[in-house]
């Protein structure tokens, strides 16, 4: 199991350093409204990124790896990028055609489960496990080519690699690879500065954030082609955009942290089992996270959306920094809660960044009734707090429900907001 982890870690480090920027660019673009022959330019300069990570990690890990074995499966494992070189999820997503894209995604975790299902029996059979991810990869970009030689027949792709969009993209690349690097950094930094309990602290309440954050990605993938195409049309209709979207943030993202917070015990108890409670309150600090990052995503959609994308690029640089000065020092004054501490300062002060930066381009409005919201949310935590010493799961459905009441009494919102969430969405 730990050989499959270091493989999916290598993976997924290879991932971003082959795609290079290239898949949120040619969202950008395509949104923009620039002709479906921008693929084979993509394609192209793909090809020659991912071969450069293949052969770059391929003797990195034969030079540093003493195990022949985990090298070659860690070798097989990053062979799954070159697939990736034709996965055209970025171009539906641009043409904000996302129900391909997640038919894709779902054709690749099944093919995968099936042949981990028909192969895998024991230690023996562990290099099915990356052949699997292969062949998964290889399905879905399949599926998606497919699907665009049906939509578009008469568009020649013609593979023509590109060093103006490589330039372009390097920002972006920078910008995300350094994302990457500073959601994985914590547990090694409380590897190296603490012990290995503090790593299993953190990391039990990092399940949970993370797992709220699948819908900041979900918003993420929606928001990038979005603000493009409303920046090309009229930079007051992606600051209403922004706007709007940023108000429905407070609105969810608020009481899911409030909430988190005061049910951190019961929630992680239940989840790890008792032997975990101690990471409650590294949940109560990190559930925090999950509101900054949400608030994150809107700024960077916005701020890339509006042609930021180097300025975009060097706040990340800044970001790493203070991740790893926030965090190596929280976590060697006071361990798994001095790293979540210096999570949400450094993701704070990379919100700080992006919102000024992002002011530069357009105007931003403060969210509206916020200040009721806050209150709404008020309301709803002292009714589970009152409850939670009786029962956690019906204090979460009262304070769900009675956080429901309280917005709409309040008039925090209203009907027709919900009305237009639900079209937008639609």
């Amino acid at each position: 199991f730990g050989a499959i982890n270091i493989g999916f870690a290598v993976l997924a480090y290879s991932m971003v350093l082959g795609a290079a920027g290239f898949p949120l660019l040619g969202t950008k673009r395509i949104a923009q409204g620039e002709s479906p022959e921008l693929i084979g330019q993509i394609i192209g300069s793909r090809i020659i990124t991912e071969l450069i990570v293949i052969v770059f990690v391929s003797i990195a890990v034969l030079l540093i790896v003493q195990d022949s074995a985990l090298a070659w499966l860690i070798i097989l494992f990053s062979c799954a990028i070159l697939p990736q070189i034709f996965f055209l999820d970025w171009f539906f997503q641009g043409k904000e055609t996302m129900g391909i894209v997640s038919a894709a995604r779902v054709t690749q975790a099944f093919v995968y489960l099936v042949i981990i299902l028909l192969f895998v029996r024991s230690s023996s059979d562990i290099m099915w496990v990356a052949v699997g991810s292969i062949v998964g990869e290889c399905s879905a970009a399949a599926l998606m080519l497919l699907r665009f030689r049906f939509l578009y027949p008469s568009t020649r792709i013609i593979l023509k690699p590109s060093f103006s969009i490589l330039k372009t993209s390097l920002p972006l690349a920078v910008g995300i690879i350094l994302a990457s690097f500073v959601i994985n950094y914590p547990p090694i930094a409380l590897g190296i500065f603490s012990d290995k309990t503090s790593v299993g602290i953190y990391s039990a309440a990092g399940k949970l954030v993370y797992f709220l954050m699948m819908g900041d990605r979900i918003l993420f993938l929606l928001l990038i082609p979005a603000s493009a195409r409303k920046q090309t049309h009229s930079p007051e209709k992606l600051s209403e955009m922004l706007f709007d979207t940023m108000k429905w943030i407070w609105i969810i993202a608020l009481p899911a942290a409030v909430g988190g917070s005061l049910i951190a015990e019961d929630i992680i108890g239940f989840i790890f089992g008792v032997e975990y409670v101690t990471s409650a309150n590294v949940f109560r600090i990190l559930v925090w996270y999950f509101l900054l990052t949400m608030m994150h995503t809107v700024y960077t959609s916005g701020l890339i959306g509006a042609g930021g994308e180097k300025i975009y690029g060097k706040i990340m640089v800044i970001t790493a920094a203070f991740y790893l000065i926030f965090v190596s020092v929280g976590a060697v004054g006071f361990g798994a809660y001095g790293a979540a501490f210096g999570v949400v300062l450094a993701e704070a002060m990379s919100v700080v960044l992006i919102y000024r930066s992002l002011c530069k381009f357009i105007q931003i409005k403060s969210p509206k009734n916020i200040i009721r919201v806050i209150f709404s949310v008020i309301l709803m935590a002292t009714i589970v707090e009152l409850v939670l010493p009786y029962s956690f799961i019906i204090a979460i459905l009262m304070g769900i429900f009675s956080y429901i009441f309280f917005i709409f009494v309040l008039k925090a919102i209203e009907k027709k907001d919900v009305k237009l969430l639900l079209k937008r969405f639609a």
